[in-house]
This record gives structure tokens, C-alpha cells and sequence, in this order.
């Protein structure tokens, strides 16, 4: 294995310092609300929101930043490509169902940017106010040298892992259980990360309502074990 495929598990080590595994993004009302316990439902949720949910626009919109940042090296270009950046930065951010969840977005975004600074690698471009998270996973795997591909696949297992990480403290399915569900959940992974790769960005259609909904009903998105 070369360097660049073993950095990527910096990305999905719960280790990293954004805070991704605090945030239920939605579940934990989604389960009160439809009395959720086991762990077949809490499987069929998240493949639904891989299928159908934004992750699967926010996975997808890492390709067209990553293409960005390979054009930097021609200078004429770069004040079109820093435009072109911003406006896709602002728009991924924009589509978030709740202010909630742009917080969490942006908070996890500052976390990366700063961790990838340390590592060595200075941001070149100008960024808005608030950043996405998609914008700062695209950052950190191209000063890493991931593939495109392996970027998507990483950036929807960590997203599974986090969701199932949220889902233990809410519901006992149990980690045996969740670990069974992660399994599963890699064919998908796969399956989906394919497809996007292949899509124009303008060709995917999200629509994962219920969780969206669950999303507003929380005032606070942590889990109820790390509000304390």
C-alpha cells in the first residue's frame, strides 16, 4: 500500500477531530417518531439515505472540487476556478434542510481545514464565511493524493459509520449488530460511489423527506450522550 491509500483512514478514523460521530443528523427523532429499536430498520434507513438522501449530492459534488483543485496549476484560470469553487461551496451548503444541520457542517468543515493546515497544506483558494464539508473532504484528499474514487467511498463509509455510531447510543442494537449492518452497507457503498462517479452533478435527485423532517424537529443535533 502506498502513503496516500493508508491517509485516507485519517479521514474515517473516528479519531479525527470533527465531531462526526456526535451528530444524529435527524435519527434520533426519526426513531422516536416511528418507535425505531432494531436494527433492521436502522439498516433500511440508512441504505435509503444512501439511495435517496443528500449524502449522495454531497458525495457527488466532491468530484467537481477535486477537479477544481487539479486546474490550479494553470494561473490564468485560477480566479475562474475560485468563483466557480465558491459558488458550489455556497450552494452544496445551501441545500441543507435545517440550520442545524448546516452548524454541523460547518463546524466539521473548520475542523478538517485546520487538521489538513497542520499536516502541512495550506489552502490556496479564498473560502467563504462558512464552508461545507464536502469542500474540505475534496481539500484534504487531494493534498493526500486519493483517487476520486476512493475519495467518494471513504466519504460515504465514514458518513455510514458515524450514522451507526449515533444509532448504538440511541437504540441497543448492540456493536456486533452495527458491525454486521457496516458490512452489508460496503456493497452499497460500492455500488453507489460507482454510480455518482459516472453522473452528472445535475443528473442525481434526492428526496429522503421523512429524515429531512426528523431533521427540524431537533433544536440540538448532538446525541443525547454527548449533550452533557
Amino acid at each position: 500500500m502506498n502513503k496516500s491509500h493508508l491517509l485516507k483512514y485519517l479521514l474515517t478514523s473516528p479519531n479525527l477531530p470533527v465531531g462526526g460521530f456526535c451528530y444524529s443528523e435527524g435519527m434520533e427523532s426519526f426513531f422516536e417518531i416511528n418507535n425505531i429499536n432494531d436494527s433492521k430498520s436502522v439498516k433500511e434507513l440508512i441504505i435509503n439515505e444512501l439511495n435517496l438522501g443528500q449524502i449522495k449530492l454531497d458525495a457527488r459534488i466532491l468530484v467537481e472540487f477535486f477537479d477544481i483543485f487539479e486546474g490550479m496549476s494553470n494561473v490564468k484560470k485560477l480566479k475562474y476556478l475560485n468563483k466557480k469553487l465558491l459558488s458550489f461551496d455556497k450552494w452544496i451548503l445551501s441545500s441543507k434542510d435545517s440550520m442545524e444541520i448546516r452548524e454541523q457542517q460547518t463546524q466539521m468543515s473548520l475542523s478538517l481545514f485546520e487538521l489538513t493546515k497542520e499536516f502541512g497544506f495550506e489552502y490556496p483558494f479564498h473560502r467563504n464565511h462558512k464552508s461545507s464539508w464536502s469542500l474540505a473532504w475534496s481539500w484534504a484528499c487531494f493534498c493526500f493524493e486519493i483517487s476520486k474514487l476512493e475519495m467518494v467511498e471513504s466519504f460515504l463509509y465514514s458518513w455510514s459509520a458515524n450514522q451507526l455510531s449515533a444509532a448504538l447510543r440511541l437504540i441497543p442494537i448492540g456493536s456486533t449488530k452495527a458491525q454486521l449492518i457496516q458490512l452489508d452497507l460496503l456493497e452499497v457503498i460500492s455500488d453507489i460511489s460507482n454510480e455518482i462517479m459516472d453522473k452528472n452533478i445535475d443528473a442525481i435527485y434526492v428526496g429522503n423527506i421523512g429524515l429531512a423532517m426528523a431533521q427540524q424537529s431537533h433544536s440540538d443535533l448532538y446525541t443525547k450522550l454527548f449533550r452533557n
